[in-house]
């Protein structure tokens, strides 16, 4: 396979995965909604963090670490399965606004923003998963450097312009404002979903 068929191949799959509903997209919608355009885009940059490491133990060999220690795997779906049971519940119990909920722009709640994007991520197994397989499926030992840190580079960038993109757009304030008055009913439907995936993770690990 050429280089650039390879970066095709890989960031073709990629995009699919990202665009993808996922746990990503879920709280990257429920904090534009919740604290508006900056806290959904803070989100969206902490989640391309946390891919970065993702694609840097997939891309450069390091899944070793999930084969060898496979009780690692299981420790990470149970935080991650939490994490998304928390963030769930507290959307889930959203309460209805008369008006958009004013924006925080301190450093604290930056941090938290982005945080709840890192944390995501990084505990997102089947972001881990998906990445061991593709990296494996594709990378070999003569694949040049410059072209996996090319890949990388191209995988984390296009993450976070990608979700930044989906917290501008719902964050724009005529949007958000439109979608105020239902805002709690879109949050509760993200809690939802964060709760089923959460469940899941949960129950895969307990019955698995």
């Amino acid at each position: 396979m050429s280089p650039a068929e390879l970066f095709a191949t890989i960031a073709l799959a990629h995009a699919l995965a990202v665009a993808s509903p996922g746990p990503d997209l879920a709280v990257v919608t429920r904090q534009t909604l919740a604290h508006g355009r900056r806290a959904g885009v803070l989100t969206a940059l902490g989640i391309a963090a946390g891919l970065s490491f993702h694609v840097a133990y997939s891309m450069f060999g390091l899944g070793w670490a999930i084969e060898r220690f496979p009780a690692l795997l299981t420790v990470l779906k149970l935080v991650g399965a939490c994490l998304l049971l928390w963030i769930g519940w507290g959307a889930i119990r959203a309460q209805p606004a008369a008006d958009a909920a004013p924006v925080t722009v301190s450093g604290k709640a930056a941090q938290r923003d982005f945080g709840i994007g890192l944390a995501t991520n990084l505990l997102n197994v089947k972001a881990m998963l998906f990445f061991v397989a593709l990296c494996s499926a594709v990378i070999t030992g003569d694949t040049p450097t410059w072209l996996k840190l090319g890949l990388s580079a191209w995988m984390i960038v296009a993450t976070g312009a990608w979700f930044s993109f989906v917290a501008w757009t719902l964050g724009h304030p005529r949007i958000r404002s439109r979608l105020v008055r239902s805002a709690h009913w879109i949050d509760r439907a993200m809690g939802a979903i964060l709760l089923l995936l959460g469940a899941g993770m949960l129950w895969s690990v307990l019955h698995g």
